[in-house]
């Protein structure tokens, strides 16, 4: 086998490999944000501040965990996106219920 043929087994093993990572992620996506979803509307409002209490100050540990390593914008433009999309939910979620 060449060096270019070994080459390209090892970009197809690593291809295979961030494609199954990426659909493992994408399939783990997809069950938390349907469990939020069938969770929000049988919160009370006080569960609903202590909810989000708990779940901002998690993500501030989370964030922290990461301060001495470079990650891409696009994973701090992802945290922050998808952290503010659950607050608005919760926080919009309790306002309707009042």
């Amino acid at each position: 086998m060449s060096k270019a043929d070994e080459i390209l087994v090892e970009i197809n093993e690593l291809v295979a490999a961030n494609r199954k990572n990426a659909c493992v992620l994408g399939a783990r996506a997809m069950v938390l944000g349907t469990f939020l979803e069938a969770v929000l509307p049988h919160l009370t409002t006080l569960q609903r501040v202590a909810v989000t209490r708990s779940f901002r100050q998690g993500i501030e540990d989370a964030m922290s965990l990461t301060d001495d390593v470079v990650l891409p914008a696009e994973y701090h433009s992802v945290l922050l996106e998808l952290t503010n999309t659950i607050l608005a939910a919760m926080s919009e979620e309790s306002a309707s219920r009042q």
